[in-house]
């Protein structure tokens, strides 16, 4: 029995010394106030659960108790691989030694962020790379907060974690580092679409009559000819008119000769009758007048025009008969007149009734003209994927021809956003990364989720708040030594 106790305490001890060999830390290293040494199990790390063991001593050299450690082993976006992410989830084993564990979604080379927070004084930063197929970690930097001494030297630029990198004042300035605070803003934006002009429908109209008859004298006789309201399109011969004339100046007539107080009242209401049955067929009170003063009908009726504009279809010849109710001629106003503008999926959201909109023709004197938005549709042309939105111009001179193309600007506003400037974001396959002003020289590099774009500023949906300072200039020279630098300290 002793000789069994004795033989499990030896392997209890063994797996213990194996354990905390395993779990060693690297030399300490002095980082502002704090000595940190760190080390990983395994090592080299791999796929899957790992621990990182993270020692930690104060100036004196003693074991630092009680801090907050935070871990984050991440790797920044490239092409169109995500930026990835794993947060330790830390536990103090003893005092001044505090372990992580942590998961690797692949192989490859990752950044280790550390942020120690002591229970008092100044948090302490330090940053590493971490490979899967070299053992240990190497050191990139680390400060204190305020500790100008962790800032790289003049011409130095130091990579940190995720792809950040520490520049110098110097190298800023080389680089041509410009940042801007990120704010709201109202925004708006020009969408740009191909427009047709063509007639107003609301403003056409049918020249018809309730009788049917002959043409005799046509004074409109083709089509695009301008005319005017209450202008004589053409006179007509029509034996039922000619009927209802007669009837009307005989019963006009009979009222003005009966005397008889019963029967005059009769008289007049059927000279009434007479006189609005010619009403009906679109006789106007002037004509009417004209023919009880005559005492004889009109052979030849004038046909008038109720509207102005052009002649857009004309359906008669001098001698044509017609019929009632038949379409004779349709005539369409040029004033104002309509710009069918083709506005494609992604634009259309934005566009309301009411919107502003510039009529640019290259061939008019007149570069542009204004009109509103009046109509949007509530569906797409199939097999192109646009909508044919209605824009009113006015058209006075009617220089604005339709059948003509024309270049259409909507001004759409967008209303306040959160918006960076679009010389801030560089695009990375699927995804767009700024890099933000992390104070200290540091320029960290985080992933944004954009919306609408606007002129020079971009709407950002996530990824950045109101207050962060990014990069506006420079920052692709930045993005490359950010590389450079880290493909350097990995060899």
């Amino acid at each position: 029995m002793f000789l069994g106790a004795l033989s499990l305490a030896i392997v209890g001890l063994t797996l213990a010394g194996c354990e905390q060999k395993i779990l060693a830390t690297k030399e300490l290293r002095a980082v502002g106030p704090l000595r940190i040494g760190v080390g990983n199990t395994p090592d080299p790390p791999g796929t899957g659960d790992n621990r990182l063991r993270v020692e930690v001593r104060n100036a004196e050299g003693e074991p630092l108790r009680g801090a907050a450690v935070d871990v984050v082993v991440s790797m920044a976006a490239m092409g169109t691989m995500p930026y990835m992410e794993s947060r330790g989830k830390v536990r103090e084993v003893r005092p001044g030694v505090y372990e992580a564990r942590y998961g690797l979604s692949m192989i490859g080379e990752w950044d280790v962020d550390l942020a120690i927070h002591p229970r008092e004084g100044a948090p302490v930063t330090a940053a590493y790379r971490l490979s899967t197929s070299v053992r240990g970690l190497a050191f990139v930097g680390g400060s204190a907060a305020g500790d100008s001494a962790a800032m790289p030297a003049a011409g130095d630029s130091v990579v940190a974690v995720g792809g950040a990198v520490v520049l110098s004042a110097e190298r800023r300035q080389e680089f041509g580092v410009r940042t801007v605070a990120v704010t709201m803003r109202d925004l708006s934006r020009s969408v740009r679409a191909s427009g047709r002009i063509a007639f107003d429908e609301r403003r056409q109209g049918e020249i018809t009559t309730k009788f049917g008859g002959y043409v005799r004298d046509l004074r409109v006789d083709f089509v695009g000819r301008p005319v005017r309201r209450g202008e004589v399109l053409f006179t007509a011969y029509s034996p039922e008119l000619w009927s209802a004339q007669q009837e009307y100046l005989e019963a006009v007539r009979v009222a003005r000769a009966d005397t008889i107080p019963g029967l005059s009242a009769t008289s007049r209401e059927l000279a009434e009758a007479a006189r609005r049955r010619l009403q009906l067929w679109d006789l106007s009170d002037s004509q009417i007048d004209a023919i009880a003063q005559r005492g004889r009908p009109l052979e030849a009726v004038p046909i008038l025009a109720f509207l102005g504009g052009v002649v857009v279809e004309k359906n008669v010849v001098r001698g044509s008969a017609f019929q009632a109710g038949q379409m004779l001629y349709r005539i369409a106003a040029t004033d104002p007149i309509w710009i069918i503008a083709s506005v494609f999926q992604g634009d259309l959201p934005s566009i309301r009734v009411g919107t502003r909109a510039r009529v640019l023709d290259p061939y008019l004197d007149e570069r542009s003209r204004l009109g509103r938005v009046m109509f949007v549709p509530p569906a797409f042309e199939s097999q192109t994927r646009t909508a044919d939105v209605r824009i009113e111009v006015p058209n006075p001179r009617g220089e604005l021809r339709p059948g003509a193309f024309v270049d259409v600007e909507l001004d759409v506003s967008l209303g306040p956003k959160l918006a960076v400037e679009r010389s801030a974001v560089i695009p990375t396959g699927e995804r767009h990364v700024v890099f933000v002003d992390r104070g200290g020289g540091r320029l960290e590099p985080r992933q944004v989720r954009l919306g609408q774009r606007a002129g020079d500023y971009v709407e950002v949906l996530d990824g950045l708040v109101v207050g962060d300072v990014v990069v506006t200039s420079g920052n692709f020279l930045v993005a490359a030594e950010s590389r450079l630098r880290s493909a350097t300290q990995r060899r």
